[in-house]
């Protein structure tokens, strides 16, 4: 596979691989999702909030990496769209408590992505019950580990 979707295509790394074969056995596979979120005690201007973290979208591959299948080489491959375009949802937890906000997100935690074609990430912008502001953000460790997950909101939080 040269192309998917009219983006080049690349082989896995070793790590990548490594995933994929051991995802073919785990009965959970929402086990590679990393989540976390970052708030603070500050009244944010979500809208550009919003269009901070598009421009990290730009400025990060690896969060617009995406995984395609070839049926005849029987092979993963990945690639690079050139733009995040889906929306950023928001979600106020007001009117929950802590315990609330913090199940919902770990139940988002648990919700394993769709490998092929599609995004191996979700942000979320959030309001906690207490009034803070900030990210939720859930990665797939077949994109981006602890330290990666840092650049990407710390890249965020210096363009905000």
């Amino acid at each position: 596979m040269k192309t998917r979707k009219g983006y080049k295509t690349y082989p896995l790394t070793v790590a990548q691989k490594f995933h994929f074969y051991y995802m073919d056995y785990c009965p959970k596979k929402e086990v590679v999702n990393i989540g976390t979120s970052l708030t603070i005690e500050y009244e944010l201007d979500v809208d550009v909030l919003r269009q901070s973290i598009y421009k990290a979208y730009e400025r990060c591959d690896a969060m617009r990496l995406r995984f395609a299948y070839d049926k005849k080489e029987k092979k993963w491959y990945q690639y690079v769209v050139e733009k995040e375009e889906r929306e950023i949802e928001y979600v106020d937890f007001t009117g929950k408590t802590m315990e609330e906000a913090e199940a919902i997100m770990t139940e988002w935690t648990r919700v394993p992505f769709v490998r092929e074609d599609s995004p191996m990430n979700r942000v979320v912008i959030i309001k906690t019950p207490d009034g803070n502001q900030g990210l939720y953000l859930l990665g797939d460790h077949l994109i981006l580990d602890a330290q990666s997950l840092i650049c990407f909101m710390r890249d965020v939080i210096e363009i905000y």
